[in-house]
């Protein structure tokens, strides 16, 4: 299954992947995971057909033009990744992903998008969907205690637009993230159990 966390930043979306990842290889399972997007160009299936992403939080935002060109770089990535890479894993394993395309709506700044907010809803419905959304919800000031690279105000209105989100389709699920670490990831391995082992 192809399986997506999002959270703001101090959620713990890295640690859980791992401890999930963990989980479900000692089943024999295929695993890989990746941040953000796919590279798209690279043909084997292993871990290194997957991109971290930089994180440009806090930089300039880009053009309208190149902003509009660079969603659909973003589109063609998606797509010629689940094509070459992702669909055929999807089928017998599991891909594990930190953060995905949607996350652009929340954050456009974080991926300095300046173009269009409706083009970009459009542009994330026409690429290819998880099967299941995590969502690592936590109040602000537990965030805050975990990492301080965004403003209390910043984590507000990320988590507002982050509940907003999940409203929208039954794939997302909302976790409670201002537990430790083992018990998110106890209960995100078993809804992962629950639906698909």
């Amino acid at each position: 299954m192809f399986i997506s966390f999002l959270g703001c930043d101090g959620s713990g979306k890295s640690a859980v992947i791992r401890g999930l990842k963990e989980r479900l290889s000692a089943n024999g399972s295929e695993v890989i995971s990746g941040h953000w997007r796919p590279r798209a160009f690279v043909k084997e299936s292993t871990e290194e057909g997957l991109i971290i992403a930089d994180n440009p939080h806090g930089e300039a935002p880009r053009g309208y033009l190149s902003s509009i060109l660079k969603l659909g770089w973003l589109g063609l990535n998606w797509w010629l990744g689940w094509l070459r890479i992702q669909k055929k894993i999807a089928k017998n394993g599991y891909i594990l992903f930190d953060r995905y395309h949607a996350d652009l709506l929340i954050d456009p700044k974080r991926y300095r998008y300046g173009g269009p907010m409706d083009l970009a809803r459009i542009a994330s419905c026409l690429m290819p969907q998880p099967t299941i959304v995590f969502y690592l919800d936590a109040e602000p000031d537990v965030l805050l205690s975990r990492k301080q690279e965004v403003s209390k105000e910043d984590l507000i209105e990320s988590r507002r637009k982050y509940l907003q989100l999940c409203k929208t389709h039954p794939r997302f699920i909302v976790i409670d993230a201002n537990r430790t670490i083992d018990k998110v990831i106890h209960d995100v391995y078993q809804e992962v159990k629950e639906l698909y082992l």
